[in-house]
């Protein structure tokens, strides 16, 4: 998919000048320049939503978190199995 963005000359040098200096594309400079403000955007609006008490604070991931958990086996066909065969 292709978008034209219109952009004055003095902003379009100054993403050149960003690219010559990575050395990529000026289209290339923009898709992350695009993607790094939608990522700030979407952690604003997370944080915003923390504050109105609507998300639940972010908790700091622990050092052990992932190497204490210990998966339970059960028996039975796998869940995955059981929802593709109701979907159908």
């Amino acid at each position: 998919m292709q978008i034209t963005i219109d952009l004055s000359n003095e902003v379009y040098e100054r993403l050149q000048r960003q690219a010559q200096a990575k050395s990529v594309s000026v289209s290339e400079i923009a898709a992350q320049l695009l993607e790094e403000a939608e990522a700030n955007r979407r952690a604003a609006v997370f944080e915003q939503m923390r504050a109105e008490g609507i998300l639940l604070p972010k908790k700091p991931a622990q050092p052990g978190d992932r190497a204490s958990f210990k998966p339970i086996e059960v028996r039975g066909r796998p869940v995955s199995e059981i929802l593709i065969e109701e979907r159908r």
